[in-house]
C-alpha cells in the first residue's frame, strides 16, 4: 500500500483543487472523513490517488505547522486557508511520503523536504 501512494502520480493542480474543495466544506466537517469523501469524489476511480493527495496536503500541514519552512507560508486567514509558496506545492507534489508506525499519519523527512523546496525556488537564467 506505502509503495501504491507514493507511485500516484500527484500534481500540482491536483492538490490545489482538492485543498480549495475542502475549504468549501464547513469547518465541522474538515476532518478526516469529511476530506476522504471530498478526495474520493474528486479522483472517482482513483482510490490510491485520492489517499495520496490526503497524505500529501496532511503532511504539508505539518511541515508548515513544524515551522520548518518559515516564510514559505502566510499567517492563517480567518477561513483556515493558508497561502503557500510555489515551491512548497512542487515538493508537496513530488517528495516522497514516509511512514512511520502503524497509526502515525505519513509525512515528509523535514531535511530532505527543505533541500527539495530550496532547489525548486532557484531562480532560472543569469542576471
Amino acid at each position: 500500500m506505502k509503495q501504491r501512494i507514493n507511485n500516484a502520480q500527484v500534481t500540482v493542480q491536483d492538490l490545489l483543487r482538492a485543498a480549495a474543495e475542502v475549504h468549501k466544506l464547513p469547518p465541522n466537517r474538515r476532518d478526516w472523513e469529511g476530506r476522504l469523501i471530498t478526495m474520493a469524489r474528486l479522483f472517482r476511480g482513483e482510490p490510491d490517488k485520492a489517499l495520496a493527495i490526503e497524505y500529501r496536503l496532511v503532511a504539508m500541514s505539518r511541515m508548515l505547522d513544524s515551522g520548518v519552512l518559515p516564510g514559505w507560508a502566510q499567517p492563517m486567514t480567518p477561513d483556515g486557508s493558508v497561502s503557500v509558496a510555489d515551491p512548497v506545492w512542487q515538493a508537496t507534489a513530488t517528495a516522497p511520503l514516509e511512514f512511520g508506525a502503524e497509526k502515525e499519519e505519513p509525512f515528509f523527512n523535514k531535511e530532505s523536504f527543505l533541500s527539495q523546496v530550496l532547489e525548486l525556488a532557484k531562480p532560472e537564467g543569469h542576471a
